[in-house]
């Protein structure tokens, strides 16, 4: 496992949203951030992490489907 982490702003790019998206995504506990020790603004994501977050889930049907009429 590598600690490699990015910036929000870095971590929306990689995944194609925009930061605000990320950000409110990051709110709802979706996904877990880490401080910078340098700059206690700066929210960082774990890559691994985010990796495992843009990647596809199955979906689950929201409702039965009819059977096919013959």
């Amino acid at each position: 496992m590598t600690d490699d982490f990015v910036a929000v702003a870095e971590a929306a790019r990689r995944l194609g949203v925009a930061p605000k998206t990320l950000r409110r995504r990051i709110r709802s506990g979706a996904l877990a951030t880490w401080g910078d020790p340098l700059d206690r603004r700066r929210i960082l994501v774990r890559v691994d992490d985010l990796d495992r977050f843009g990647a596809p889930r199955p979906r689950t049907p929201h409702r039965e489907e009819a059977p096919a009429v013959a």
